[in-house]
């Protein structure tokens, strides 16, 4: 699988629903009021987080259900963000300034099976965001879709581990090795120095272009690649996921097309994106993505998205996240 693959679909969504700011001489973003459906559920979540499972600090193992498990350290992982705003400048922290993170998928790299899993995590995952100020001191949490993590970071580095520690606590403190943001303006080029890519449409996107009916073979060069992860309609309640399907696809297709052509992926996308990328990744990591199949299967996180007060919220389902997060990161202890 590519690395560019992974890259390229990371790519923002559409402009963000928050309205609810207090302005002053620093930028303080506060929580919404949920609805009584998501207040519930967002109980219900933190009530199971609680009883689930015990963590041994020293060795990381976890105990659940009587069984220890041991992290997998044939595992490392790259968290890829797409990022709304191509613009990272900023002359303070909130949602006006950096962006924020909309999409986001982090890639499970298995040296044992020389196999990438992709886990894509919806950018509307309610969590308690870190709240900073103009000055990066820390003032608050406030419970807020995930994207907005990364608009609290002062420059495109910052953000990005901002938005990779929100991701590793959502995911029960799982260790994240590597982040790669990728800015909107970074696919087309990237997807241009690649060639054009064909995939067969697994589902109906005609609201995005009549001809795009499921079954239909496609062809996307840069400017269509963009538009084909990034177009949504705010308008309608759980755009996001249907979104995010699309890139899923995407990035499969992408990901053999690389692969047929023998492309240098890590030095593809450092020449043709630039400005428009940040990475910090080791480079035998980033070698894996050259060579490693990839799974078969895209993963999700299990959860109900629900309609909030301005937005679409999803809550994950921690009794089906945990045993995922086991599936994925840990291994049974050897006696």
């Amino acid at each position: 699988m590519g690395l560019i693959a992974a890259a390229v679909i990371c790519v923002a969504g559409g402009a963000g629903f928050y309205a609810a700011y207090s302005q002053g001489p620093k930028v303080v973003r506060q929580a919404d009021a949920a609805s009584s459906e998501s207040t519930e559920v967002a109980s219900a979540a933190g009530a199971a987080t609680s009883s689930l499972y015990s963590v041994d600090n020293f060795d990381g193992s976890i105990t659940y259900k009587g069984v220890r498990y041991e992290p997998n350290t044939h595992i490392k992982t790259v968290l890829f963000l797409g990022i709304d705003n191509s613009d990272q400048s900023r002359k303070g922290v909130g949602i006006d300034e950096g962006g924020r993170s909309d999409t986001m998928v982090l890639f499970i790299v298995d040296s044992s099976k020389k196999l990438i899993t992709p886990l894509i995590i919806s950018r509307d995952t309610m969590v308690n965001v870190d709240i900073y100020d103009n000055d990066g001191e820390f003032l608050s949490q406030g419970l807020e879709q995930i994207t907005m993590q990364y608009s609290y970071g002062q420059n495109a580095q910052e953000a990005s581990n901002l938005t990779k520690q929100k991701v590793a606590d959502l995911l029960c403190r799982t260790r994240i090795n590597s982040v790669v943001s990728l800015t909107m303006d970074g696919i087309e080029p990237v997807v241009n120095a690649i060639g054009n890519i064909t995939l067969q449409l697994q589902t109906d996107e005609t609201a995005l272009d009549p001809s795009y009916t499921k079954g239909a073979v496609i062809t996307l060069d840069g400017p269509a690649a963009k538009d084909f992860v990034h177009i949504r309609d705010t308008e309608i309640r759980g755009s996001n996921n249907e979104r995010m399907s699309r890139q899923a696809q995407f990035m499969l297709a992408l990901s053999q097309t690389a692969r047929s052509k023998g492309i240098s992926m890590i030095n593809t996308m450092e020449k043709s994106a630039g400005k428009y990328l940040y990475e910090d990744i080791d480079a035998d990591t980033a070698d894996c993505f050259a060579k490693y199949d990839a799974a078969k299967e895209v993963e999700y996180l299990p959860g109900k998205n629900v309609k909030g007060t301005l937005h679409d919220e999803f809550y994950v389902d921690e009794d089906e996240l945990f045993p995922q997060v086991l599936k994925l990161f840990y291994l049974p202890a050897q006696s």
